[in-house]
């Protein structure tokens, strides 16, 4: 049977309800029709019922935890196994299976031994067939152009980069100062959400294009994202044809609409080399086809 001892604390709040009560009684607010003699042996029983409740469903829970536990379960007088799911099989390479691995071939043991991997690419003239070569562009990895005709009158750019950058104040130029006005740029300095590279190439529309366009189209102008088309390559082809293409890519993008120099630049390397449209010697193919740069590293401004 329950037991019905009451607390203190218990105790003292019953004894302040009950004299809540008598006052709101005194002041005819409410009729005085509760009794207080059973008011503490019903809420100790009322309390000490639940607290059963919960320790009852715990044991249950508990028991029930026990019972899933085993690799079997009792069911019926019998035992049945519990429902696993069955693992799929692992992929192993030829070596876990005890197999041989394939041999290397001469260029990968070249590789191993003298970490060089210049011995797994190969040159665009022996990668591509004739008629690949034959109809390629070719290019030294330089563009020797200037910003678009159109482009330039329309935003009253110079008309090569040193009258450019002194017609904006000059100052000698360090990828630490890319204004040249002799203050380094800082992330503080930067509005939020915005990285450092970015805002620094939005101020040097006029002194800086190349810098400006490689990050930013012509004010005004959407920036396209996504799968290039026909016309683009066509155009990039046609520039790179009559100007040359592999470094400045921000003015080389001048002459594509909706595209920015770092674009381009992906481009030339992830579609444009491995098809073999443009040939240039500071690139070379693995042997997955992809393009490799072998030249040398190096930074224009």
């Amino acid at each position: 049977m329950p037991s019905t001892h009451v607390s203190e604390y218990e105790q003292q709040r019953l004894d302040n309800i009950r004299q809540n009560r008598e006052l709101l009684v005194s002041l005819n607010l409410i009729g005085d029709t509760h009794d207080y003699s059973t008011s503490a042996a019903d809420t100790s029983a009322h309390v000490t019922g639940r607290r059963q409740i919960v320790k009852e469903k715990k044991t249950q829970r508990k028991t029930s935890d026990a019972e899933a536990s085993g690799d079997e379960a009792e069911w019926g007088g019998t035992k049945r196994p519990r429902s696993r799911i069955t693992a799929q099989p692992s992929r192993r390479s030829k070596r876990l299976r005890g197999e041989s691995a394939e041999p290397t071939t001469p260029a990968e043991d070249l590789v191993i031994e003298t970490g060089d991997i210049r011995g797994l690419l190969s040159e665009a003239s022996l990668h591509f067939t004739g008629p690949v070569l034959d109809s390629a562009i070719r290019v030294n990895g330089h563009y020797t152009g200037w910003v678009e005709p159109a482009v330039q009158e329309r935003l009253g750019l110079e008309s090569n980069s040193t009258a450019a950058w002194e017609s904006q104040g000059g100052g000698k130029f360090s990828f630490k100062d890319p204004l040249g006005t002799g203050k380094r740029i800082t992330k503080k300095s930067v509005p939020s959400g915005q990285s450092v590279a970015k805002y620094v190439a939005s101020k040097l529309l006029k002194k800086n294009p190349n810098a400006y366009f490689y990050r930013h189209t012509e004010p005004g102008v959407v920036q396209w994202t996504g799968d290039w088309t026909d016309e683009e390559r066509d155009v990039f082809l046609n520039v790179a044809r009559e100007f040359g293409c592999g470094d400045k890519w921000g003015l080389f993008s001048t002459y594509i609409p909706h595209r920015v120099g770092y674009q381009c630049s992906n481009y030339y390397r992830q579609y444009v080399i491995p098809a073999g449209w443009i040939i240039d010697d500071n690139y070379q193919i693995d042997s997955t086809g992809h393009a490799v740069y072998v030249g040398k590293h190096k930074r224009s401004n």
